[in-house]
């Protein structure tokens, strides 16, 4: 079988294999767990909040009528934030969320823990899950799909472990199109967003990642297409605030 090399679109970020890359995505998010929630309202002008509202009403409009205490699995779930919301919109959910970094999770379980709310908080991999098919209502996933090493693989995963019916909903960053919010978002995420991240967390390695990543990034129709590809049906997606993110969905 032929190798497979993983390339970005810099110099500084060049993985030579699928693993190289995970190992520096889980070392990364752990080294900035700490300051994560704050650099997410900050550097997204507290837009970050409304993102997520509509991302877990998209789940919500998409999901069969009448269901109750839905299984919902949060994938790159962070500290939380995703989880949360989806709780507060849908109460009775049964949630779990997994993710690589081990640092990102144990906040995660301090905020559960404050807001007495009983959550399955694990570590996992997309590309492996360690659930069994048919386990959940629904599958969310809030700024981590970029981080994937491979789209297909894990997008197969999620498919495998919704039950049929269920529904999966993918915020991530876009990138904007018309004049001159393109112009103006590529100058914030490769000038102004590492130079603000080096001032507040000496982390700038990480925030230089994060416009390589996005520059490699399917758009909108092409991810909508991966989606397709993995098995799922119905596929739709929407921008929101000028097209700085977008929603995807489908159903399994």
């Amino acid at each position: 079988m032929k190798s497979r090399i993983f390339v970005q679109m810099s110099n500084e970020f060049t993985f030579q294999s699928r693993e190289e890359k995970k190992n520096y995505v889980e070392r990364m998010f752990g080294q900035i767990a700490r300051r994560y929630d704050f650099f997410n309202h900050f550097l997204s002008l507290g837009f970050d909040y409304a993102w997520r509202r509509r991302a877990i009403g998209v789940l919500r409009e998409r999901s069969q009528a009448g269901s109750t205490a839905p299984r919902i699995l949060d994938i790159a779930c962070g500290t939380g934030d995703l989880s949360f919301e989806a709780l507060h919109q849908i109460p009775d959910a049964q949630q779990t969320g997994v993710d690589l970094a081990e640092p990102m999770l144990e906040l995660f379980r301090k905020k559960a823990s404050e807001k007495h709310l009983d959550i399955r908080i694990e570590r996992g991999d997309v590309e492996a899950l360690q659930f069994a098919d048919n386990s959940f209502d629904g599958v969310t996933i809030g700024f981590g799909t970029r981080n994937f090493t491979d789209l297909l693989t894990a997008f197969r995963e999620i498919h495998r472990v919704l039950r049929a019916g269920g529904v999966f909903v993918n915020l991530e960053l876009a990138r904007p199109r018309p004049f001159p919010m393109k112009q103006l978002y590529h100058f914030y995420f490769d000038m102004l967003l590492p130079a603000f991240a080096t001032m507040f967390s000496g982390h700038r390695s990480a925030y230089r990642y994060l416009p390589d990543s996005l520059r490699r990034f399917p758009d909108l129709e092409a991810l909508a297409d991966i989606l397709r590809q993995a098995g799922f049906r119905d596929v739709i997606f929407e921008t929101r605030t000028a097209g700085i993110v977008a929603i995807h969905s489908g159903i399994k």
